[in-house]
């Protein structure tokens, strides 16, 4: 797991509504990456779980989960 990914999960085990609204205000998601955004880190479900409710393989997801981080990191700023 990279540096990225475990400053991330941090962030949201310990975020508050006001973190997610400066993130969700801050970020220009794509459609797709709104659902993931939402499905992984607001509603907890798995990566495979996520990937058969959109009709996408795993890869996909993790490919869009690390631009989905990329972006979030710009906000944050961790």
């Amino acid at each position: 797991m990279s540096e990225t990914t475990k400053k991330i999960n941090r962030f949201f085990k310990t975020a508050v509504k006001s973190d997610v609204d400066r993130i969700e205000s801050g970020v220009v998601f794509t459609d797709r990456q709104r659902q993931i955004y939402t499905m992984f880190y607001l509603k907890r479900n798995d990566i495979n779980f996520i990937a058969d409710t959109l009709c996408v393989c795993s890869d996909v997801v993790n490919a869009e989960l690390r631009t989905i981080r990329q972006k979030i990191m710009k906000v944050v700023k961790l």
